[in-house]
């Protein structure tokens, strides 16, 4: 057997289907060498990409491995690195065009492939506090063999890794506010298992980590049905897909005709997040813009109110389920949990989020009926209109416009920036634009520039609304009606309980800590180092351009060579001081 192989820096994505795209030569013309960067408690990654002339099985661990097709080889891959290092298989998802790229991190040690398929591993380093600064060599062997036979090496990747004498911060991203929505009714669905069961929570642990380790600061706190109407899902024809997420806030009416209103499954919830360290803003959906999409005739279970909040109640009396019908007792129920938060010292925290609200007057309504029904709370907006930027400005705590939005009134944020300094200034992006953004189409390059323009342009940090919003069969297809694939998610459910990472996770923790050194070098007056690091990796730098201009060869850099350089050249520059 043939192989052919060679190795690629951690931003590559393999693309499948397209002779064009990749093939066996472009394989054999890959590098056999990488040179690799690194602070201390940081990561080194890198990519083998791999294929043979027969079909062959992958094997990334020491355990023993026969394929049921007799005429398979084996070849199994050995990382001596001079720390430890992970090895995951990457899965490849079908894009918009057809074609699949790789992005799943799977959690499985054999891959079996047929002849010419090309495999891709995703192999990361993990550099200690107490690494000694300095020069460091290692290898990824490659070895084969058939059946009973002894294995031979046939393939050798060196690895070169310099250490830098800087130690990122135990919580590196703490200095970056990410704003990714979790999806628990879709987690407990994928699981199979009861919504806000012992098993739920037990499954949501790892999700929440998993946000905790990436950096995310705000909790997604569900207080109504279905407040994005599961996304108009049930008028997907291509990809079947529940979307549909539920209040976590049960609601009874006693016998005496009383309403009681029970946080414990919430506060659970909020106190699971924290442990995993998402703990900074707790973000309530469903009490303003609720979507309005007619799924089920008349929308609206309280014709008073001025938003479509939908609350379930239970009647203790008849044993009927029916939804809270008055805006009087909608408000008794907002009412009830702002007094919830302020008697459990988590008030501050609590944001009253809307989701790309579009009629300015519509939610100016919604949010002058809630600040007089309830009026300790503050507000977070994910904008999509620029016009919204000046018109409540002075109203909402934590402000996210679009990306587009946030340049074509780059002046007047930073003037509410300068007015309101403790207010929060994020940015989102979503389907759109192209560049930068987290989709699967993206360039990995892209999750790096977030980082890097948040940090330029003076915001606090970055939202995007999926984290784990999924097609009712997301390892297999994730198209999913008119949105990208990849705007659906961040992670993947596994078969045991777990979220596997992707690839595009990978490249947003990159971003977070491109910011964290950023930040810190500005703290610091290292006007000439920032100047020089923004410099290697951003080819434009007018906010005015930026807006004007989003074709990603003119904005950013595309070579990992000048991202490795910045992170030198800060790093070496931190180390010192």
């Amino acid at each position: 057997m043939n192989i052919t192989y060679g190795v690629k820096p951690e931003t590559f994505k393999l693309v499948w289907g397209n002779k064009s795209e990749m093939n066996i030569q472009k394989v054999a013309e890959m590098p056999k060498a990488i040179s690799l960067v690194s602070g201390k408690r940081d990561t080194a990654c890198f990519q083998l990409v791999i294929t043979a002339d027969e079909p062959y099985a992958l094997n990334l661990s020491k355990s023993p491995w026969f394929s049921q097709n007799p005429k398979r080889k084996n070849l199994r891959v050995s990382a001596e690195m001079p720390f430890p290092c992970q090895m995951n298989h990457i899965g490849l998802l079908a894009c918009d065009d057809g074609l699949k790229r790789g992005d799943i991190l799977l959690d499985k040690s054999v891959v079996e492939a047929e002849y010419d398929e090309i495999l891709s591993v995703f192999c990361e380093m993990a550099i200690p506090e107490n690494a000694e600064k300095g020069s460091y060599k290692g290898k990824l062997k490659i070895y084969e063999n058939y059946g009973f036979s002894r294995e031979e090496l046939v393939g050798e990747i060196e690895v070169s890794l310099e250490v830098y004498n800087y130690v990122f911060p135990e919580n590196a991203h703490n200095g970056f506010h990410l704003d990714l929505w979790l999806h628990p009714s879709n987690i407990a669905r994928q699981h199979g298992v009861e919504l806000w069961s012992d098993k739920h929570f037990e499954i949501l642990e790892p999700y929440c980590k998993s946000m905790g380790d990436l950096g995310v600061k705000s909790v997604t706190v569900i207080a109504s049905e279905i407040p994005w109407n599961g996304q108009a899902c049930q008028d997907e024809q291509r990809n079947s897909a529940n979307l549909f997420e539920y209040s976590m806030i049960p609601v009874t009416r006693k016998a005496d005709g009383s309403l009681f209103f029970d946080y414990s499954v919430m506060q659970r919830y909020i106190d699971l997040c924290a442990k995993c360290g998402v703990e900074e803003c707790i973000s309530v959906f469903g009490l303003v813009n609720v979507w309005d999409i007619k799924v089920y005739g008349d929308e609206r279970t309280a014709p008073d109110y001025p938003d479509g909040t939908h609350i379930r109640v239970y009647d203790e009396k008849t044993g009927v389920f029916d939804y809270l019908r008055t805006a009087k007792e909608i408000d008794e129920y907002v009412k009830s949990l702002e007094s919830y938060f302020i008697s459990t010292n988590q008030i501050d925290r609590v944001r009253i989020a809307a989701d790309e609200p579009a009629d300015i007057e519509k939610y100016r309504k919604s949010l002058e009926h809630i600040k007089s029904v309830a009026p300790a709370f503050k507000y977070k907006t994910a904008i999509n209109h620029a016009e919204f930027v000046k018109e409540f400005g002075k109203d909402i705590y934590d402000f996210a416009p679009y990306i587009s939005a946030m340049f074509s009134e780059y002046d007047a944020l930073m003037g509410f920036r300068a007015e309101m300094p403790d207010k929060r200034f994020l940015y989102y992006v979503c389907g759109f634009p192209e560049v930068p953004n987290n989709l699967l189409r993206s360039e990995l390059i892209d999750g790096y520039y977030i980082g890097i323009l948040c940090a330029y342009a003076k915001m606090d940090g970055f939202l995007r609304w999926s984290y784990t919003c999924w097609s009712d069969f997301p390892l297999e297809d994730q198209r999913y009606g008119v949105l990208p694939v990849g705007d659906l998610c961040f992670v993947y459910p596994s078969s045991v309980g777990t979220p596997l990472l992707s690839l595009r996770w990978k490249s947003l923790f990159r971003g977070v800590r491109f910011f964290t050194l950023l930040k810190q070098a500005e703290n610091k007056k290292l006007d000439k180092i920032l100047d020089e690091a923004y410099s290697l990796v951003m080819r434009e730098r007018e906010i005015a351009k930026l807006y004007a201009n989003w074709d990603r060869e003119k904005v950013m850099s595309l070579d990992i060579e000048d991202y490795n350089k910045a992170l030198a050249l800060l790093m070496t520059a931190l180390g010192e001081k």
